[in-house]
């Protein structure tokens, strides 16, 4: 695919999964599938509430500084859009959590990235804090990039080590991974639960 097809097909994905959930929000109706959710949003939160609170307040600004009747209507137009997306966004941070069930591990962001997991291919489990450079929030690295990370505000805190390599579909491409790390906002928590979990299925 072209890399222009590409970032319009991004582009287009990331509108849907926006107002999806932002419908979600309205609704109440979270993304949790019969799980356990395990929440992310923390880690974002504050940071898109400031840009909601920042774009509510240019609304009344800007309609009071442009002069001209036709260029409000599309300031406003344009103002209205930018909080409702933004609204979206942090809807959709909270709409899509990790989930936790008796049998996998799904790890997520938004509704773009979903990492299924089997508790039966999850040798170990552990909280390890590590940062990110750059703004993907999907990112191979370590020893001969073998581990998938999905990050959150720049970095995970969680990482899972599998029996053996396992191939992950993803927006990016196909990975195939030893370990997957990711950011829960309660990691020991976190810990505990999938230890349990998985403690519970060898009985």
């Amino acid at each position: 695919m072209r890399p222009i097809a590409r970032l319009v097909r991004s582009f287009v994905r990331l509108e849907v999964d926006i107002w999806l959930s932002l419908a979600r929000a309205v609704t109440r109706r979270p993304d949790t599938g019969g799980g356990t959710p395990i929440r992310y949003a923390g880690a974002v939160s504050a940071v898109i509430w400031a840009f909601i609170v920042v774009s509510a307040v240019e609304i009344p600004a800007v309609h009071l500084l442009i002069p001209w009747p036709a260029a409000r209507i599309v300031a406003l137009g344009l103002g209205l859009w930018g909080l409702m997306w933004m609204a979206g966004m942090l809807a959709a941070h909270h709409m899509h959590p990790h989930m936790l069930t008796e049998k996998l591990l799904r790890v997520r962001y938004l509704r773009r990235v979903t990492l299924d997991i089997p508790l039966a291919d999850i040798r170990a489990v552990r909280h390890e804090l590590r940062a990110y450079d750059g703004a993907k929030s999907l990112q191979l690295h370590g020893p001969g990039a073998d581990t998938l990370a999905v990050i959150i505000g720049s970095s995970t805190n969680i990482r899972v080590i599998l029996t053996e390599p396992k191939t992950f579909r993803t927006p990016q491409g196909d990975f195939t991974v030893n370990t997957v790390a990711f950011w829960a906002d309660d990691p020991r928590a976190t810990v505990a639960s999938i230890r349990t979990a998985m403690l519970d299925r060898a009985v």
